[in-house]
């Protein structure tokens, strides 16, 4: 009868537990009802226009792909790894790199056994930071540690994402469920009134016509919420680039050892949360080409950020390296500024004219309905 989205409700109403409960506010005051029946639909169509439903369903479906990217990642597939427990991998600083022995890296037990927060000291031991002599010698070994830290450090970060999704889920489902509650109550209202039955044929016109009208402001609504995902994992990316470049060109002025190092391993997770972010945001939205960002672009950004530690101590690979991430930061801003632009130009006025659509048959059947409704209460 109108009462439901094109999400179907999870329950029905009970209509002699509705009227009975309705009856001692009947008795004397007619109008009663059909006030509730407006009032009701009235925040039905404002709750509608969130799409909580079709929002959720493609909010389940993140958080089953980034459950499944994650739990991938855990099981190491195809790297030859042992599995790691979530417990191992709290915070890159405190992660031990045992169990994690990549390929031919296996016969290595100090690439196996060096924590994170050992790096630092080693490198500092060896003199890779303001040696470039040394710091050639050294650059497979620091490399293999860092391929191992940001690998962890990606296990992590997908974890978190999928903390944050299951959030929005949460928050999603309650809307829903509370729709559903509205939808439970107006169609007991509803058939109270009319037995269950359309009262005029315009009545059961203007339903059909809000029907269809709610199932392509609902089609949109479930696209709105991927874009809405990609949005704010770019936005993300674009941030953590533009704090790493602040970082990386800081780094080339500071003269301790130690703290220069530290600055470069900061630099690093926060480009590697850059790229997990927008290597996400491409997962988000599969089916659409993300301008400005290169395949090509972001492997030149993962090969330095593994090579970050020994490029320091040289000054044309630091200079190198400070073009790449200077390249990197503006096409991402750009790359977040152009799907934002592309979302208010094209998704955004076509949702926008679907529920201006709904809301204009909505009002209409609800107004028509309490002309009838009143009409027969009388």
């Amino acid at each position: 009868m109108g009462c439901g989205s094109s999400m179907d409700t999870q329950t029905n109403p009970v209509v002699t537990e509705v009227s009975s409960a309705m009856q001692p506010r009947q008795n004397g005051a007619s109008g009663n009802v059909v006030e509730q029946y407006v009032r009701l639909d009235e925040q039905i169509s404002k709750l509608e226009g969130t799409c909580p439903g079709p929002r959720m369903a493609t909010a389940e479906a993140w958080v089953e792909h980034i459950h499944g990217k994650h739990e991938a990642m855990l099981g190491l597939d195809g790297m030859g790894v042992a599995p790691l427990r979530e417990r191992e991998w709290e915070a890159e600083e405190a992660l031990p790199i045992p169990a994690y022995t990549m390929g031919g890296r296996q016969g290595d037990p100090i690439v196996a056994n060096t924590p994170t927060k050992d790096l630092a000291q080693l490198a500092y031991n060896l003199g890779v930071i303001g040696d470039a002599r040394k710091a050639s010698m050294h650059e497979d070994f620091f490399a293999n540690l860092s391929e191992s830290a940001l690998y962890l450090l990606s296990i992590r970060y997908y974890g978190e994402l999928f903390e944050h999704t299951k959030v929005r889920l949460k928050t999603l489902a309650e809307s829903y469920a509370e729709l559903n509650e509205l939808y439970v109550k107006q169609d007991g209202i509803i058939a109270y009134i009319s037995g269950g039955t359309y009262m005029t044929r315009l009545e059961e016109s203007i339903d059909e016509q809000l029907e269809t009208a709610r199932d392509t402001r609902d089609k949109l609504g479930s696209a709105l919420e991927q874009w809405r995902i990609c949005g704010l994992l770019l936005r993300a990316a674009a941030n953590s680039s533009t704090q790493a470049l602040k970082q990386w060109r800081q780094l080339g002025r500071i003269i301790d050892p130690k703290q220069k190092l530290q600055w470069a391993l900061d630099c690093r997770s926060l480009l590697h949360a850059s790229t997990i972010s927008l290597e996400a945001a491409q997962l988000a939205l599969p089916h659409v080409e993300l301008k400005y960002m290169s395949h090509r672009q972001v492997l030149a950004v993962k090969h330095c950020n593994t090579y970050l530690i020994t490029d320091i101590a040289n000054k044309a690979r630091y200079e190198h390296t400070s073009r790449v991430f200077t390249s990197y930061e503006s096409n991402m801003s750009k790359t977040c500024t152009w799907l934002y632009e592309t979302f208010n130009s094209t998704l955004r006025p076509d949702y926008d004219k679907a529920e201006e659509t709904v809301c204009g048959l909505a009002k209409t059947l609800r107004d028509h309905r309490e002309e009838v409704f009143s009409t027969v209460r009388k």
